[in-house]
């Protein structure tokens, strides 16, 4: 049967997406694979029915599991060759490899079509190699779910307790978060920076800008999902293990969140902009997503470009163009929405501003060269730039609402790029949770702390607007790294105030 049957170009053109999955498994949804598979299915379904009526079926299917293979090869050993160590390393380069693997391309189709050998055998080893290659990576995945089992049901906020209550009047409430904005000390210590111009114009809009603000955790995993459950995830690490690196938990903590259920209890029409990575997702809660453009996960999207996609051009196409077309649609768009008496809305939007890629200038002029995640003057620039667009964006909100809307200017953590994750100084804690925030709340602007944690912010509104009677939390930051991120470690008291 394997000899003619044609099924292993079929089966090839899931690996690429499997193997990038399995890869991010940790902190993909399974779910999100499906359009992906579907369009590699179909690509190569529809070369191999095309080819088939020139060379035939069986070597039809040779050529576009060749081409598939050849494709995945290419981009993991790219990888490997560009980042070892070795005098070898040349040969990663794309004018080298590139030229070697079009070359071996040309060779093997040439052969595969002048052949006049019958090619069942080949046929029904590929077919075998295949199904045992999907095999292995299906098997893989499994295991991995069956080891890491998550309840996703558990309510792990629901002590917190609130009830809907008929206040008459709700404001427009705004979260506006922009990833990887740096604090006033760490501008100063690290960039020689000096913010004040900016946080005065915020100021002279009806903002309160604390002296000092921290986020709760240094990164956005967990960073958001405590700010929009209003609480601290310290039972990750019972739940989870310290050595967990399942970011799964946390992105269902982040997408149904406490913070819009109460929302969704009082009445709001939720509308989120997902612009960037580790914002809200998909989720019930909310009732309009836009400037999403596409349904492909944002970190399956930039995983499958940077794996298989491993040249300049496309990535500035693929990543860094799209990036600016998102951009451009939320600070648009957002602006433009806005509720009622009846229906107040909550608008939530998550800006990839400043942090990377970096692709404009102070002057916000797109650059013309790729910039190192790493480039401090790259990422002080997109930084001015971003300012420039928060007054604008903050402008337009209060321009086209005809009641006094709550706006929150938030960041989610500091620049991190130079941080010594293992063995943090003093610095670099600055470095992990110094942020912007600045709040404009009209009710509460006299009675607001001289500092606001952010599990607190939202406390502090729904007290304020909706007679919630949620209790102040201690500010806490919570240390813990990229590969050990439920390894909590309490650093409060080592970061100024």
């Amino acid at each position: 049967m394997l000899k003619n049957l044609v099924i292993h170009p079929l089966l090839f053109s899931l690996t690429p997406i499997l193997l990038v999955f399995q890869y991010s498994i940790h902190e993909v949804p399974l779910v999100s694979t499906f359009w992906p598979l579907i369009f590699s299915f179909l690509i190569a379904l529809g070369l191999w029915v095309i080819l088939r009526f020139f060379i035939g079926g069986k070597k039809s299917g040779l050529i576009v599991s060749l081409l598939v293979m050849l494709f995945v090869i290419y981009g993991y050993l790219h990888t490997f060759m560009m980042n070892t160590d070795s005098e070898f390393s040349f040969i990663g380069r794309n004018m080298i490899m590139g030229t070697v693997f079009l070359v071996l391309l040309i060779v093997c189709i040439f052969y595969i079509v002048k052949t006049k050998r019958v090619l069942d055998n080949t046929n029904m080893l590929t077919n075998t190699f295949a199904l045992v290659m999907i095999g292995v990576i299906i098997t893989s995945i499994a295991i991995y779910y069956n080891e890491n089992p998550i309840d996703f049901s558990a309510s792990y906020f629901s002590d917190i307790p609130f009830t809907a209550k008929n206040v008459p009047v709700k404001p427009d409430i705004y979260l506006l978060i922009f990833d990887e904005y740096a604090g006033k000390i760490q501008l100063k210590n690290d960039f020689m920076y000096d913010n004040t111009d900016f946080v005065k114009k915020l100021e002279s809009k009806g903002f309160y800008v604390p002296v000092v603000s921290y986020s709760n955790y240094p990164n956005t995993d967990l960073s958001l999902p405590s700010t929009f459950n209003m609480g601290y995830l310290d039972f990750l690490t019972e739940e989870l293990g310290k050595d967990s690196r399942d970011r799964r938990l946390v992105q269902e903590l982040r997408d149904n969140n406490l913070m819009m259920k109460v929302l969704k209890l009082h009445g709001y029409k939720i509308t989120s902009f997902y612009g960037g990575l580790g914002a809200v997702g998909n989720t019930n809660l909310v009732s309009e997503k836009l400037c999403s453009f596409g349904t492909i996960n944002t970190d399956l999207r930039k995983n499958l470009v940077l794996t298989y996609l491993p040249i300049s051009y496309f990535n500035i196409v693929l990543l860094e163009i799209h990036q600016k077309e998102k951009l451009e649609c939320m600070f648009s768009t957002v602006p433009e929405i806005k509720g009622s008496e009846e229906t107040p809305v909550f608008v939530i939007g998550q800006f990839r501003l400043p942090h990377e890629p970096f692709i404009y200038d102070s002057e916000g002029n797109l650059l013309k060269t790729e910039k190192s995640s790493d480039d401090k003057q790259a990422y002080l620039e997109q930084l001015i730039y971003t300012n420039k667009k928060i007054l604008e964006l903050v402008d337009k909100i209060l321009e086209n609402t005809t009641r006094d809307p709550v706006i929150i200017v938030m960041s989610d953590h500091g620049y991190r790029a130079e941080i010594d994750w293992e063995n943090p100084s003093n610095e670099d804690y600055i470095a992990g949770f110094n942020i912007l925030a600045a709040y404009h709340i009209p009710n509460e602007m006299d009675n607001l702390p001289e500092t606001i944690s952010l599990t607190n912010i939202f406390r502090i509104i729904f007290n304020s607007y909706l007679d919630t009677e949620f209790e102040m939390l201690e500010d806490r930051q919570i240390w813990s790294t990229q590969q050990k991120p439920f390894d909590f470690t309490d650093v409060t008291d080592k970061l100024p105030r």
